[in-house]
């Protein structure tokens, strides 16, 4: 499930994006797999590891390329990280031609003509940021035209499990619920984070609360913000179970003494929110519910989180619940039993583990304590720095 924060900051609006205009005296090289220049690529076929044995781009180029596969959990994964690095950079966003079953089998990706030569005539980057299977595979390949055109090649990180090629790579940062772990743990370039890196920050959700104060401000305190997702997988987040998160959370509520302020998401489902509004409604706790708008002036979901003195989160969604501990205000997980599995339940339990969230149950008392705030970005931007520093992350 992807988080509704879905818009661009300003600090990421004021990031250039890479053209396909020519560099001046560069060729128009393509990036390809050595079967002629065709605008895609197989990333299979770059073996030779990422090092930059050359000297680093000038220091008034963009320094970061960021790639962008048009998927907006992977952007804001990808955006988190460099925004952590805070160095200049330059997002690069790809198109994907057709995929067919065996590329696929085998890591082969296909970019449309137009990513190619945004990637080609980009300033040449120390460092690469990528997210996802498909995205891995174009920084593969990007970093073996650079290696074949001017002798080195960028540092790659990586976040997610590539599924390929993992030499290739600098750093990988995986998630310590994700299953591909059980392999990947034991390789020197591999990162193990606690949930989703994002570029959500403190100081954004302050200036998103200052900005919604107004239109809580009557409801009774303690208010406690429920962020809703919707279907995962097999997991269904319908009536039923928007039903029950209601029922949890406005008990939640009145043995506060609080309010609530809910907010759905892109992929909730209509009879979900039907479900929200009936409950609510006959719940009888103060409440206030903003459904989920493409609007960034009306979509609550900073604002509410920000003002919120503690938060409820469905368990479906990785990012929004990562998100939510960057208040260090009490957070709940609401995931019936049952309903949450495999990595999912993996990362609840982790969650926990780390003192950043609880889990929502019918008779959870309110308390007010201090959560864990998990940033995997910066753990990530890092490790990272410590490569351009000239060192291997944990060495």
């Amino acid at each position: 499930m992807v988080s509704p924060l879905l818009h661009r900051s300003s600090e990421e609006n004021a990031r250039p994006v890479c053209g396909a205009r020519d560099r001046a005296g560069q060729p128009r090289s393509t990036i390809g797999s050595g079967r002629g220049p065709t605008p895609g690529y197989s990333a299979a076929a770059m073996t030779s590891p990422a090092s930059p044995d050359g000297p680093l781009p000038p220091p008034d180029r963009p320094r970061v390329l960021a790639l962008l596969d048009g998927l907006a959990g992977s952007n804001s994964q990808t955006r988190g990280v460099v925004q952590a690095l805070g160095l200049p950079a330059l997002d690069c966003p790809l198109a994907y031609r057709r995929e067919w079953p065996w590329q696929r089998a085998v890591g082969h990706v296909r970019i449309t003509l137009e990513s190619e030569e945004r990637l080609v005539n980009a300033p040449p980057p120390a460092l690469v940021v990528s997210t996802g299977r498909r995205a891995g595979a174009v920084a593969r390949g990007l970093a073996g035209f650079y290696r074949r055109r001017d002798g080195w090649a960028p540092r790659l990180v990586h976040v997610q499990d590539p599924r390929f090629g993992h030499d290739d790579f600098d750093l990988i940062a995986v998630p310590d619920h994700d299953r591909a772990l059980e392999t990947l743990r034991a390789r020197s370039n591999v990162l193990v984070v606690t949930g989703a890196p994002h570029p959500l920050t403190v100081d954004r959700l302050d200036a998103a609360a200052q900005d919604w104060r107004a239109r809580v401000e009557t409801l009774p305190r303690p208010w406690i913000a429920v962020l809703v997702g919707g279907d995962s997988g097999r997991r269904r987040l319908d009536g039923t179970v928007a039903a029950a998160l209601v029922r949890q959370a406005g008990a939640l509520a009145a043995r506060a003494g609080g309010s609530l302020l809910v907010t759905t998401s892109r992929r909730t489902r209509p009879d979900a929110v039907t479900a929200l509004r009936r409950g609510l409604a006959e719940g009888g706790a103060p409440h206030l519910l903003l459904p989920w708008t493409e609007d960034p002036a009306e979509n609550p979901y900073l604002g509410f989180l920000g003002l919120a003195d503690a938060t409820v989160v469905t368990g479906d969604s990785m990012s929004m619940l990562t998100e939510a501990t960057t208040t260090a205000r009490p957070l709940y997980v609401f995931a019936p039993e049952g309903w949450a599995r495999g990595p999912h339940a993996r990362f609840h339990a982790s969650l926990v583990q780390a003192g950043a969230a609880r889990p929502l149950t019918d008779d959870t008392p309110w308390q007010d304590w201090r959560g864990a705030p998990l940033n995997p970005a910066a753990d990530i931007a890092r490790a990272a720095r410590a490569l351009l520093d000239g060192s291997r992350a944990g060495a």
